[in-house]
């Protein structure tokens, strides 16, 4: 499967956890559980796109267990190496959320590379925050969203940046960060996606139903 188009400045779960937090406060603009599903299937796509790995009738399959030097795709793929065989792509989003702290992970990957600040909360010790350096900077991938989705052919539009679109609409950051023209053209990413990133979007949605079961409960 060859995926093509110009890549987003930002890695593909950086850009996610970005326009989930609001650049000024640090704060995610929606729950934090529902965010940390959708931030395991982008890491998850990274990896795709970097040929580490397939998603295979609902299933990870690992190809490359080479390390590239970088500390969390390399984290990740030692963990899908470890475990021979090829598992669900649910099972991975969970193992992702509740035992690698994705999120946390992933803030740490733009505050290290200055993008961000960890702030802890005072009153709640698992209270954190992730206010931008550089506000400008970390709305940077909104703003691209928003213009690449704008654009009169869809197929203008590379793959990582529908996929991005595709991960933001059910975990409903599309209203607090896009106006409803976006949000409806956000609804429309997931069908352009080729059939490994259809998959890998129905077992984060399929993680998101779980999340709001268990809520439920």
């Amino acid at each position: 499967m060859t995926y093509s188009g110009a890549p987003p400045t930002f890695r593909l779960a950086d850009a996610l956890f970005l326009i989930g937090h609001d650049e000024f406060s640090g704060k995610p603009h929606g729950a934090v559980d529902r965010l940390e599903c959708a931030l395991a299937g982008a890491a998850l796509a990274e990896l795709m796109f970097e040929r580490r790995i397939a998603a295979e009738d609902g299933r990870i399959v690992p190809i490359d267990g080479r390390l590239w030097q970088e500390p969390l795709s390399d984290l990740l793929i030692t963990e899908i190496m470890r475990r021979e065989g090829a598992h669900p792509i649910q099972l991975w989003i969970r193992y992702l959320r509740d035992h690698l702290n994705i999120c946390e992970r992933v803030g740490t990957r733009l505050a290290t590379a200055g993008v961000v600040r960890r702030e802890q909360g005072r009153l709640l010790a698992r209270s954190v925050r992730w206010p931008a350096v550089d506000p400008n900077q970390a709305a940077s991938p909104r703003v691209r969203l928003t213009a690449m989705l704008m654009r009169q052919h869809s197929a203008e539009v590379d793959v990582e940046t529908l996929l991005l679109g595709a991960l933001i609409e059910p975990v409903n950051l599309g209203t607090n960060a896009f106006d409803a023209q976006v949000n409806v053209r956000m609804r429309e990413c997931a069908r352009l996606l080729p059939p490994p990133l259809q998959g890998l979007l129905g077992a984060v949605v399929a993680a998101l139903d779980a999340t709001t079961v268990s809520v439920r409960r």
